[in-house]
């Protein structure tokens, strides 16, 4: 009888919770990379242009969220934004501290360490870890950027782990968190590459597949494989009228 009651229960509160969800739970992650102002490069735009596109947004009632938000399933309703800032370029941390950070908006910083500190063009680990503090989501986009594929794996197998396992080592010493989620360098999925980063830890990882994710984000199947909108000169008009 004692059992009875206890799967019935089980079952109550599943159904219940089943009903706090609704078809149109989603979440449009959008995928931005360099604030130049460089109109001949395809994935740049100007701090004022990416000003314009997130108050269009806002405009039309958009809530943005993290992606501790959407892992923490406090996240309802089809009008939601998440943007992901690819590469580490220390435009995105201008970007971030011009325009996303006075409106009370966080963002996802997919970062591959083997630029941070080396290069002109890259954030500084003060950076980063400025990011994190601010409530942002800091994760793998590899180590040197690579194509997780095959052809890495066969012709140099010590890179091809480097991409998923050092990454995530330095990222967690030098900011001091747990690294579960990937960005895929290019948006290349494949077999081999889901295979490395669910044996190094990995829970989660974003393609380029422009749809919304749907939440609770196990509705998506392939939790190693979720969309997001990649915004170029040529979309970027199409995408942001998405959200009018």
């Amino acid at each position: 009888m004692k059992l009875r009651l206890k799967q019935y229960l089980v079952f109550l509160l599943g159904f219940l919770w089943m009903g706090c969800l609704s078809a149109d739970d989603q979440v449009h992650v959008l995928c931005y990379h360099t604030f130049l102002g460089k109109p001949k490069v395809y994935t740049d735009f100007s701090i004022a242009e990416f000003r314009q596109q997130i108050q269009t947004i806002k405009s039309h009632g958009y809530r943005f969220v993290t992606l501790q938000d959407v892992l923490g399933k406090s996240v309802k309703g089809p009008k939601n934004v998440m943007l992901v800032l690819d590469d580490g370029n220390v435009s995105a941390y201008r970007a971030y501290e011009d325009v996303l950070k006075p409106s009370g908006i966080k963002a996802v910083f997919a970062i591959y360490p083997g630029i941070i500190n080396k290069v002109h063009y890259a954030m500084k680990w003060e950076h980063v870890s400025t990011l994190k503090k601010d409530g942002n989501d800091i994760v793998s986009h590899g180590y040197f950027h690579e194509y997780l594929n095959d052809k890495l794996k066969s012709s140099r197998p010590k890179d091809f782990d480097k991409e998923a396992v050092l990454s995530k080592k330095i990222l967690e010493s030098k900011v001091g968190i747990s690294v579960v989620s990937y960005v895929y360098p290019f948006g290349v999925v494949t077999a081999s590459g889901k295979t490395l980063l669910k044996a190094s830890g990995y829970r989660y990882a974003f393609s380029l597949v422009q749809k919304p994710m749907l939440l609770p984000i196990e509705r998506n199947g392939d939790l190693l494989d979720l969309p997001r909108y990649m915004v170029t000169r040529q979309n970027a008009k199409n995408i942001i009228g998405i959200f009018k």
